[in-house]
């Protein structure tokens, strides 16, 4: 069996080489590297080609910068592997990451497996823990449940609320192609929704699959000390393109056709994308103490923003989530105001 690994590249020249290093060096030899550089200005693409010379298994394609949405799909495109994985350029797998997973296919035949991370600060790390899914093959009614989580968490759920995105990315998965071809799944611009194109692309691809499969292993090792990712960066129009981002995700999941856990795991996605909103507010470095709380405030008492919130249930929060949420449904723009920034400021600190 054959997987594909594909790695959007795009001015990466300080990490690429450790990325595809640990790919290259795999336990599991039947790999397909896929390496798009998408139109890098740096030196990355000469580093590309380098690896395609020492490795048959490595292909590279060059094109004009499109974006990590565009360089993925052609990833897609491009591969010949039965899965396909992702990664991206600047983080990288364990040398035994394929294959435990190609194990754990050949066992369950599971048409998507996902697996736990390394967070890397580069003075430390930290194995992440996943207080969400076991470790076993889920289908029929557990099935279910997993395409509602990664809708939105729910009830006792929500004492994990940390986890809310944990399903969303691709990095941490691997994935039955025929399913991505049949159904011709694209990843979406973040340019158009602002994020969670990753989420929008699993959540096509669990509404076609039948079966999922967690792996308890830190397989994935994920950089958190580069400071120039998007994770890290102020998004312009981050709010318009949120709306956009939630009406995409009603259209396709229809939750009020599946029932009241989805349409409450729908809400709980809005209310939770406010912490999203107020966080990317606070990481604009340009804008007077003015604009930000007026931008907080916008985003507080618009709809569906403020519906969402206050029928959001806090109960089974954390504290200091609680404290957060408490200070939205008052609708306190100045306790908003410096108490994102201290969430910030911790998340940075890892």
């Amino acid at each position: 069996m054959k997987i594909s690994i594909i790695v959007p590249t795009y001015n990466v020249k300080d990490y690429i080489d450790n990325c595809v290093k640990s790919l290259v060096s795999q336990t599991y030899e039947n790999i397909e590297i896929i390496l798009v550089n998408d139109g890098s200005t740096d030196n990355s693409g000469d580093l590309l080609d380098k690896w395609a010379e020492r490795d048959e298994r490595v292909k590279v394609f060059h094109k004009e910068n499109g974006g990590t949405h565009s360089a993925r799909n052609l990833g897609i495109e491009k591969s010949t592997g039965e899965y396909v994985m992702f990664i991206d350029p600047d983080d990288w797998f364990s040398l035994n990451a394929v294959e435990c997973l190609a194990e754990e296919i050949k066992k369950t035949n599971s048409d998507v497996i996902k697996f736990n991370y390394v967070k890397e600060y580069g003075t430390h790390f930290e194995n992440k823990t996943n207080n969400l899914l076991e470790n076993k093959l889920y289908t029929g009614s557990e099935y279910q449940k997993i395409l509602r989580m990664n809708l939105g968490l729910i009830g006792e759920e929500l004492k994990y609320i940390q986890d809310f995105n944990f399903l969303a990315s691709v990095c941490f998965g691997c994935y039955r192609k025929e399913i991505i071809l049949q159904n011709e799944l694209k990843f979406t611009d973040m340019k158009e929704i602002g994020t969670f194109s990753d989420g929008l692309f699993n959540l096509g691809f669990l509404l076609k699959a039948s079966s999922f499969y967690f792996l308890d292993q830190p397989l994935y090792h994920y950089r958190k000390n580069n400071y120039a990712s998007c994770t890290n960066t102020y998004r312009i129009g981050f709010y318009e393109k949120n709306n956009v981002l939630l009406d995409k995700i009603y259209k396709l999941i229809k939750p009020d056709k599946l029932g009241l856990d989805f349409e409450i795991a729908f809400n709980n996605r809005v209310a939770y994308s406010v912490l999203e909103l107020c966080l990317n507010s606070a990481k604009n470095k340009k804008t007077t103490f003015k604009i930000s709380t007026n931008e907080l405030k916008k985003i507080i008492k618009s709809k569906p923003y403020s519906k969402a919130v206050k029928s959001f249930d806090v109960k089974f929060l954390p504290l200091k989530w609680k404290l957060y949420y408490a200070l939205i449904k008052i609708e306190f723009v100045l306790g908003i105001y410096f108490a994102t920034r201290l969430v910030l400021k911790m998340r940075r600190k890892g």
